[in-house]
């Protein structure tokens, strides 16, 4: 017989496919964040234009955050700067596959 488990998950991974949603993403790393919760966000497909949204910093603060170089390059973001990001930030889907297997918890948002 199984046992549901009342330990709370330990780490949250986002994956952001939509460039609408900026404060749900916040939302729920900035609550994981309260909880002691490690955070991991991949930004993928129109998600990679979330850095160029204002509130990006907030984003990086709470959560360690990685964008798909295929997609960044295909938005035409490719040569922005990035303030909080260096080149090893830019990564493959593979970094996505890691991130499913490593965390607790997954959301696609």
């Amino acid at each position: 017989m199984t046992q549901e488990s009342t330990v709370p998950p330990r780490s949250l991974g986002i994956c952001v496919t939509t460039r609408e949603s900026t404060r749900h993403v916040l939302g729920l790393a900035g609550a994981a964040a309260r909880a002691g919760i490690s955070t991991e966000i991949f930004l993928t497909g129109e998600g990679v234009h979330l850095v160029r949204d204002r509130r990006f910093q907030e984003l990086i603060a709470a959560a360690r955050v990685s964008v798909c170089d295929a997609s960044f390059r295909a938005a035409g973001l490719d040569g922005e700067d990035v303030t909080g990001l260096t080149d090893k930030d830019f990564v493959t889907q593979w970094r996505n596959a890691e991130m499913v297997e490593r965390c607790d918890r997954y959301l696609i948002v």
